[in-house]
């Protein structure tokens, strides 16, 4: 094998590599994509030509704690927002935070450090359930995007790495 073809060969297998056990989702209508581990479940999408709208919302494999005694699914989402009253990330932020206070109790809110986006992890209380959240914010070319892991606080450290890895795929266009 000729020397300058390994480098070539090496470089497509890592590339097939970190591909494979993946799918991309695409939102044309609003401008948005990201690589969707296998295992990960779609639950929700709500999309149409009408609305200034989307949200996709995904089902992480079941993690057992010994803080919750049982199997829990986190959720991701991302929510794509087309509004005439949001016109920077203050306001998509305030939009949020607000649309969370007419459904939980917010226990705590705090803004991490964030290069890029807006960022905040949330601690919020549903129906007697305690849940915690990690947000970023990004707002672009007219349209909010909202990108969010919700777990249980016995499951969030388990499947943040998760997220993390997750938001380095979605790319906003």
């Amino acid at each position: 094998m000729k020397p300058k073809l390994i480098p070539v060969m090496l470089l497509f297998l890592a590339i097939c590599n970190g591909s494979i056990g993946q799918t991309i989702f695409e939102n044309t209508k609003f401008k948005f994509q990201a690589s969707i581990p296998d295992d990960w479940r779609l639950h929700q999408e709500i999309k149409g030509d009408s609305l200034n709208y989307t949200i996709v919302g995904w089902g992480l494999p079941k993690v057992y704690t010994e803080i919750d005694k049982h199997e829990v699914e986190n959720a991701v989402s991302i929510t794509a927002i087309e509004h005439p009253k949001i016109k920077n990330v203050d306001d998509l932020v305030k939009a949020e935070f607000n649309r969370v206070k007419n459904m939980s109790i917010i226990l705590n809110q705090v803004q991490i450090d964030s290069v890029e986006h807006t960022a905040y992890i949330t601690n919020t209380l549903r129906e007697k359930v305690s849940y915690v959240s990690q947000q970023y914010f990004v707002f672009k070319n007219g349209i909010g995007y909202i990108i969010t892991f919700t777990a249980t606080p016995g499951t969030f450290s388990i499947n943040i790495p998760k997220f993390e890895e997750f938001y380095k795929t979605v790319i906003i266009h």
